[in-house]
């Protein structure tokens, strides 16, 4: 049912869920924090990430990568079984 969505490497702890569109949806804070914890700064993780990361385009799967204080704002479903969260596509 997912075998289309791409998901970033290294970045697990910082899914939030996915799409409508079955686009893997992510938190920015998170992945940014990820970064540190593998010993970057904290401005040279802020640069990894948006130029690196968010910067990088690989296709029309490419992971929406959104701020968690948005993520309240575009959940659409979610299923306390799985931990499964589906976000409206336009995120």
């Amino acid at each position: 049912m997912y075998d289309d969505i791409l998901l970033a490497d290294g970045f697990n702890d910082a899914l939030l869920g996915i799409s409508s569109k079955n686009i893997a949806i992510y938190d920015v804070d998170k992945c940014i924090t990820i970064l540190e914890k593998q010993g970057m700064s904290q401005d040279d993780a802020v640069e990894y990430f948006y130029f690196n990361v968010e910067g990088s385009y690989v296709g029309e799967q490419t992971p929406i990568w959104i701020h968690t204080d948005k993520a309240k704002d575009i959940l659409l479903e979610e299923s306390p079984k799985s931990k499964l969260r589906i976000y409206k596509a336009e995120a």
